[in-house]
């Protein structure tokens, strides 16, 4: 079980001579969760979290009340795979739109990260997704639960950004064919932008923004507008 913490951040004088200050945080447990894999923080306030076996809840920041929301689509829990990133629509305050990534089976044992944009409704008492629509998969699907990535990430002129694991499977990273082992560039129903790096050859080959990545489990623009990308490294993590 993991615990939600609140981190309040104070600005503490020193009492040294030269008048510096030091950084604390104040941390209060204000909520536990199961396999908790990451969180976006609601116009409101409150929280979304992601289980990993599949249990996406609505969070209160004042008290912790976690309510499940209904919806979610089934996922493939094992391994390093299950319910994982959420994020929401840059327009979510008009749109309710959000979106989830997660590991979906296959046939005959394979399976790869799918990424899902639902609407969300709030209505207390009957929290729950509609209008769910798959809007991307990894291709192709293999054996294995490890490597899947997929993380979410939204540009400030709205294009949706994915990162893809390699699924533990090397040599895919470098096939663009497929899109294992690279980030991804879409457009927020899923669609490939014009002006993506390889649009001109179509297919899956379209969505790739980069590639050659292992399994890249942090993505996120500096403030230059420049993307990052941290990677599992292959020596324990």
């Amino acid at each position: 079980m993991f615990r939600l913490l609140i981190a309040v951040f104070a600005l503490v004088t020193s009492a040294c001579a030269s008048d510096a200050t030091e950084s604390r945080f104040v941390t209060e447990a204000i909520a536990s969760f199961d396999e908790p894999w990451a969180i976006a923080f609601l116009p409101d306030g409150r929280l979304l979290v992601t289980e990993k076996k599949g249990r996406l809840l609505l969070v209160s920041t004042a008290d912790g009340n976690a309510l499940p929301v209904s919806g979610v689509p089934d996922v493939d829990y094992g391994g390093q795979g299950g319910l994982g990133d959420v994020a929401l629509h840059p327009d979510f305050a008009d749109n309710n739109r959000v979106y989830l990534s997660y590991a979906e089976a296959g046939d005959e044992g394979v399976r790869g990260a799918a990424v899902i944009s639902a609407t969300l409704n709030l209505a207390p008492g009957s929290q729950s997704l509609s209008n769910v629509q798959v809007i991307w998969r990894q291709q192709p699907k293999v054996t294995g639960r490890g490597h899947y990535g997929h993380r979410l990430l939204f540009s400030d002129d709205g294009h949706l950004f994915i990162s893809s694991g390699d699924r533990q499977k090397f040599d895919p990273a470098q096939d663009m064919e497929g899109n294992l082992g690279k980030i991804l560039r879409l457009n927020d129903d899923g669609t490939v932008p014009a002006d993506n790096p390889f649009a001109a050859s179509g297919g899956v080959t379209a969505q790739i923004w980069s590639l050659g990545h292992r399994n890249p489990l942090g993505i996120a623009f500096d403030a230059s507008g420049q993307l990052w990308n941290v990677e599992m490294g292959p020596r324990g993590g």
